[in-house]
């Protein structure tokens, strides 16, 4: 074989073997795939937070209640349901306020809003206020919050017995002071309360 077509086949030949060998280790372009996302983890206890309280413009922390059983509702100035509920929370507060239950107020709104609104409907719970920090506050509490209003029942010390999501009824606020008011007195353990307050 003279050394022309030696040459020849030589590259061919790594042409064929350069082909064959980048097919084989040679992988398609794809898109980063976003990082796994991990489920937010359920809080079993209402978080520490501070939130305006507008009574005083000062910071208020919820764990000033913690001594309380608490009704705590998220709340918006916009949000029809919550204007609704708010005189039936308004009136437990009148009933059991100092009684080792306490309602507590949560504006997702702006504080000049809260005031107007608060001023003309006559509401005497603690008011606590904030934008975008009260609704992360509702984000831990709900990791699927969908919107107001937002209502959470904790225990004294903070444990969480029930997230209820949307209007309350007269009805559904007898049930949670009725268990409640059993739990203050010792005739119901948390779990016991949890269960009873499913109904709702």
């Amino acid at each position: 074989m003279t050394r022309l077509p030696r040459l020849a086949l030589l590259v061919v030949f790594c042409v064929v073997a350069g082909f064959f060998t980048g097919r084989a280790l040679w992988k398609p372009h794809q898109p980063a795939l976003p990082p796994a996302t991990r489920p937010k983890a359920v809080l079993t206890r209402v978080p520490d937070f501070a939130l305006q309280d507008l009574a005083s413009g000062q910071p208020h922390a919820i764990r000033d209640w913690s001594a309380d059983a608490l009704i705590i509702n998220f709340w918006a100035t916009w949000c029809a349901p919550c204007r609704k509920e708010m005189p039936l929370l308004e009136q437990v507060h009148q009933q059991r306020h100092g009684s080792g239950l306490a309602v507590i107020g949560i504006a997702v709104d702006r504080l000049d809003a809260v005031r107007t609104f608060i001023g003309e409907a006559g509401v005497t719970y603690p008011i606590l206020v904030g934008e975008a920090d009260a609704m992360a506050v509702a984000e831990s509490l709900v990791p699927e919050f969908i919107g107001l209003p937002l209502t959470v029942v904790a225990a004294p010390g903070g444990e969480i017995l029930l997230r209820h999501v949307g209007e309350l009824h007269a009805e559904d606020l007898d049930l949670m002071v009725q268990v409640l008011d059993e739990l203050i007195a010792g005739g119901l353990s948390p779990a016991e309360a949890r269960e009873r307050l499913k109904r709702t």
